[in-house]
């Protein structure tokens, strides 16, 4: 059942998603970023982007797709978000004419989300992620310009007005780590229901982690995977406390992640295509690129390979019982530990469905409606 439910997962056409890099280039300089401290300034260009809407449109019509999804990433997004708009615009256009939807994200570190630009986004079905570290004194060392200096307050006013906002779903996302942590909770109580009560804001918690050789050093700082459930569980309870509401809920994933679907890419300034934000950029896992026509074109080994792990083959996974849970786990972890895509690569899944069914139910119980 486990292998078919998978092949379904994989093979749905249902939703067209990409992962639009418009820039790697970066104004900040975060300790943790796995790109490392020397970014590129790589953007994408408009004749790129031409290119890029014609493989989307194209692609989801002989899918024929629902759905067109697209997050837009960087490096810093908003550092080449006329681009960016013009892209959505685009798009936006084709899928009213065709009634799919459209389902939009953006990914930015929020020193560049002013009033105007929110305005903008206020045209499309948009969600903001931004990462907001901890309290003053813990983001600034965390999440600094590259001169030094830090980004808080500038986040904090970008937040302030997202806040105020109905038309735009907001995620603060702490990335943590052993060094903040503790002061996590400093910062839920700062941003809670009696501090700045930027609780229309979704909390949501990342785990840092060595993802690559740009951030190898960070290892020493990162939870280990034995503590990242009740790690979660206490953050999970005490933000609720502070008037954020989560919604954790156990699921099924036959797909560790939704890269693994065919109908799903990691598009690079340069029209390169990649199945990881993680090794963007990297040339050994190039997946193939985008010509001038618009056509996924020169699928390389590294393709062949993402497309064909099967964690039914895999002896670890196979009787691991968190499978269902699980998908066989994170490519970039199973590349970096063995050198290949087709290894299982455990992350955030044992111990952490344990505690998200306890606070599933925990929530339904204390709100008194069924399972």
């Amino acid at each position: 059942m486990i292998a078919y439910l998978r092949d379904c997962s994989k093979h749905s056409n249902e939703c067209h998603t990409s992962i639009v890099f418009l820039t790697l280039d970066c104004n900040l300089r975060c300790s943790y970023c796995f790109q490392g401290n020397e970014k590129t300034t790589e953007t994408m260009a408009k004749n790129n982007a031409d290119r890029y809407i014609a493989f989307t449109l194209a692609s989801a019509m002989r899918s024929r797709a629902k759905s067109i999804n697209i997050y837009l990433f960087g490096g810093e997004p908003l550092l080449n978000m006329d681009v960016g708009l013009y892209i959505l615009e685009e798009i936006k256009s084709f899928c009213e004419v065709n009634s799919l939807l459209f389902n939009i994200s953006i990914v930015t570190n929020g020193t560049l989300l002013d009033k105007d630009m929110i305005e903008k986004l206020q045209n499309f079905n948009c969600t903001v992620q931004i990462t907001l570290d901890g309290v003053r004194e813990v983001h600034n060392k965390r999440r600094m310009y590259s001169n030094g200096e830090g980004s808080f307050e500038v986040v904090l006013n970008a937040l302030r007005e997202l806040n105020k906002n109905v038309n735009i779903k907001t995620i603060i996302r702490v990335n943590i780590d052993r060094t903040n942590i503790n002061s996590t909770y400093d910062l839920l109580d700062f941003i809670g229901k009696n501090g700045e009560m930027l609780t229309n804001c979704t909390v949501n918690f990342g785990i840092v982690r060595t993802q690559g050789a740009a951030c190898s050093g960070y290892s020493s700082k990162c939870i280990s995977d034995n503590e990242i459930g009740n790690v979660l569980y206490e953050l999970w309870t005490y933000a609720e406390k502070q008037g954020f509401q989560h919604g954790i809920k156990p699921q099924r994933k036959f797909l560790y992640c939704g890269m693994y679907c065919e109908n799903a890419f990691i598009i690079a300034p340069n029209l390169d295509v990649y199945k990881c934000v993680d090794h963007t950029g990297v040339s050994e896992h190039l997946m193939g690129r985008i010509d001038e026509m618009g056509n996924y074109v020169d699928q390389t080994s590294a393709f062949y390979e993402w497309m064909t792990v099967d964690p039914l083959k895999n002896d670890t996974c196979k009787k691991c019982v968190y499978l269902p849970t699980c998908g066989g786990g994170c490519g970039v972890i199973s590349y970096n530990e063995s050198g290949s895509y087709q290894a299982e690569g455990c992350f955030c899944t044992k111990g952490t469905v344990e505690k998200t069914i306890i606070k599933f139910v925990e929530d339904k119980m204390k709100n008194r409606t069924s399972i």
